[in-house]
């Protein structure tokens, strides 16, 4: 084609048309499920943190806890053990929480565009492990 000729279109059938249409649907469709998975994988990767910061605040509790009940003094004088645990594990359930408020405004932003949006599982997962995680705070704190 030479540049000085003008673009000739092609005229589209009827069946061509909604082709055309479909295929420009399944893209937008597909897109928007990459999205929900992207914030979903996002949502587990906080889930994932959260799950390790209260392990680690768990274990290093416990451990300073056995260290003064064998009567052994902790490693700084003003801060035990067992603080820096409920610390560990009360800033798990604060990056927990944070986490899911905003998954959940992504996820409802996402909703607006895409009515055909699955319900999010790390979202439930999220909340089992938020209650979890205060549970822990709560007895560690009152010291069950």
């Amino acid at each position: 084609m030479n540049p000085s000729e003008p673009e000739v279109e092609k005229i589209l059938t009827p069946e061509e048309l909604k082709k055309k249409k479909e295929k420009k649907a399944n893209k937008k469709l597909l897109q928007n499920e990459r999205i929900r998975v992207a914030f979903e994988r996002l949502q587990l990767a906080w889930i994932r943190t959260s799950v390790t910061l209260l392990a680690v605040g768990v274990g290093a509790y416990q451990y300073f806890y056995e260290r003064i009940e064998e009567g052994r003094t902790g490693f700084v004088n003003h801060i035990n053990g067992a603080q820096i645990g409920i610390f560990l594990v009360i800033l798990s359930f604060v990056v927990l929480l944070v986490a899911t408020i905003q998954h959940n405004q992504s996820m409802s932003k996402l909703k607006e565009h895409y009515q055909e949006m699955r319900f999010s599982i790390g979202s439930v997962l999220a909340y089992i492990i938020l209650i979890l995680s205060f549970f822990i705070s709560a007895m560690a704190i009152l010291q069950f």
